[in-house]
């Protein structure tokens, strides 16, 4: 079920009016639960049992962690977990990609080697849940806390709907007690939620799916468009991607808060950061802190040696980017940010500054926050292309028969003008709350006049209105991942 669906506008009244007419935790649970499945079976029925199972499999490991609390049963039942859910995860989503590896190789001494593929559907969002669930069989391994007893509590932890496609991927210390209360949502956070939802469906389907067709038009067919098309499209995806992903999160956070649950903040404003690293820690959040925790600190992090730090880098940006998907491209765009990170952290050795308190002037950080923006639209580059060469072509003609001319490929310059003030305004919007935040540690939403807030409400649902359709009910980029 899409977020921007019909579907989506009358199953989450439904389920609201239901939750808060419960009044015991224990129907709220399980309402909660029933809710999620549908919302997931919406989609496929048959591949929720991949869902169930990985349920099962860390509830049971967990408890067999608690009831064999040796280092070796503890281990067991961790190695248990970890090989069913990285089983699923990797024959669903990365046996055809090794597959196709595998042929190349083959085919190299044996012309007539074909390895075996499968004919499998990628289930929705199971990259998500599966780090979700993964991260709490690791917390209770390491003893941070202690196994969930109720299943049916701990089901709707893995499945909890809002997030449950595309996150944010939450840790049970955080979720798991609020689950427990199932508590009314107090004014303030029905009023954030409902903006939040308001605010990330604005960014979805006026911004990101209106700058997607032009992309599309042009990733489609890179070789058949010039420079300034090429270079307008990169740009484009940059845009449409944070607004795509951001503005899912958005939902997801505000659809939580109105059921009186507070999931973790996934985007920081990562257009406005001044450093790779500083852009890691604002750009999907959750994901970036469950590498650093359960991948980057348990490989060393950066405790054993400058070498050994640098190589633990390349390994969870090269992980991470073949976690967006089995390409090639996504393992390039991860080695480009983690190249640029490590080159970063070689300046910073050079010039003697501490990542968080830089010797920059305003001058220096607008001029050092361009140079980030740069690089990361670079990256975007071949993340969206098909293949690693058609990735390299666009980045390589950036500049090469650049003419302004025919920019609007034959979308018309209404359509172009209105695409760049849509995107320019969710920039400008990100620059203000960054200042905002900045001077009185608050959002820009709970200082601005009242009048001016609301007008911005329905200035937002005036363009839902006119604009929203033009492109209809689009997929979130990352449902496949």
């Amino acid at each position: 079920m899409l977020f921007n669906s019909i579907p989506f506008l009358i199953f989450l009244p439904i389920v609201w009016a239901c939750y808060h007419a419960l009044g015991s935790v224990r129907g709220r649970t399980y309402l909660l639960l029933a809710a999620s499945y549908v919302f997931y079976m919406w989609w496929r029925v048959d591949l929720a049992v991949l869902l169930v199972l990985s349920t099962l499999t860390d509830y049971l490991s967990a408890l067999a962690m608690e009831r064999w609390p040796t280092k070796r049963g503890k281990r067991i039942a961790l190695g248990a977990s970890l090989f069913v859910n990285l089983s699923l995860l990797g024959t669903f989503k990365y046996w055809n990609f090794l597959a196709e590896q595998v042929t190349w190789l083959g085919q190299m001494f044996v012309p007539s080697f074909e390895s075996p593929m499968l004919d499998l559907v990628l289930p929705m969002g199971i990259s998500f849940y599966t780090f979700q669930t993964i991260s709490y069989t690791l917390e209770v391994f390491y003893g941070r806390m202690t196994p969930e007893r109720s299943l049916t509590r701990f089901a709707l932890y893995v499945s909890f709907f809002p997030q449950l496609v595309a996150g944010p991927i939450e840790r049970p210390q955080r979720l798991l007690p609020q689950l427990r209360r199932c508590g009314e949502a107090d004014a303030s956070m029905l009023v954030s939620g409902f903006r939040l939802m308001l605010w990330g469906m604005f960014k979805k389907v006026v911004v990101a799916d209106r700058l997607a067709v032009y992309v599309d038009l042009v990733y489609g067919n890179p070789a058949g468009y010039g420079g300034a098309q090429l270079s307008m499209a990169t740009v484009f995806f940059a845009m449409q991607i944070y607004c795509d992903f951001s503005g899912y999160s958005d939902i997801a956070i505000g659809c939580a808060r109105t059921l009186g649950i507070d999931l973790m903040k996934n985007f920081r404003r990562p257009y406005l950061a001044w450093c790779p690293t500083e852009f890691w820690r604002r750009w999907h959040i959750s994901l970036s802190t469950w590498f650093r925790d359960y991948v980057y600190v348990p490989l060393g992090g950066s405790r054993r040696g400058k070498t050994r730090n640098m190589i633990n880098l390349g390994a969870v940006f090269l992980v991470s980017g073949l976690w967006h998907g089995a390409n090639w491209t996504f393992a390039v765009w991860g080695a480009i940010h983690g190249a640029i990170v490590l080159a970063e952290r070689g300046l910073r050795h050079v010039f003697k500054y501490e990542q968080n308190n830089p010797p920059l002037g305003w001058g220096s950080r607008i001029l050092a926050t361009v140079v980030t923006l740069f690089f990361v639209t670079i990256a975007w580059a071949f993340f969206r292309a098909d293949s690693v060469q058609a990735g390299l072509y666009i980045v390589s003609h950036l500049l090469v028969d650049f003419s302004l001319s025919g920019i609007s490929c034959a979308l018309g310059a209404e359509y172009m003008a209105l695409s760049i003030i849509l995107a320019l305004a969710v920039f400008g919007f990100d620059c203000w709350d960054e200042w905002s935040t900045r001077l009185s540690k608050t959002s820009v939403w709970d200082v601005m006049p009242r009048a001016v807030r609301w007008a911005g409400y329905w200035s937002v649902a005036t363009c839902m209105l006119l604009f929203g359709e033009l492109s209809g009910a689009k997929q979130f980029i990352y449902f496949q991942f």
